[in-house]
């Protein structure tokens, strides 16, 4: 590795460490302006927008480290597990919200 390559790589680092704490002070302050802070779908969307970055990062991490790779062996298959658990999660809590908002509890419908 040369001195010019270990800089740009230190930079990068940097610019994303700075991206990652604008993300996390800017997100919040967004979905509550858009939604309001009594709405649901304000903690999903945080829940689930936080989450999608830290498990990117997660899964770059192994993907650089190269614990997986997709072309070898049985590594594509899990990764596949690994974005549809995500999806899966997100979704069928998604549907949980719906539910809770749109289904009358105890007749008491608005």
């Amino acid at each position: 590795m040369t001195i010019g390559s270990a800089f740009l790589r230190r930079r990068s680092a940097a610019l994303l460490a700075a991206a990652a704490a604008l993300a996390v002070y800017a997100w919040p302050r967004i979905i509550v302006r858009l939604l309001g802070p009594a709405s649901p779908w304000s903690s999903y969307l945080y829940q689930y927008g936080m989450g999608l970055i830290v498990f990117l990062a997660g899964i770059g991490v192994i993907l650089r480290s190269g614990a997986c790779r997709p072309g070898r062996g049985r590594d594509r298959f899990w990764l596949v597990i690994l974005f549809a658990g995500f999806v899966f999660f997100a979704a069928l809590h998604a549907l949980w919200i719906i539910a809770a908002l749109r289904m009358p509890y105890l007749g008491n419908c608005p």
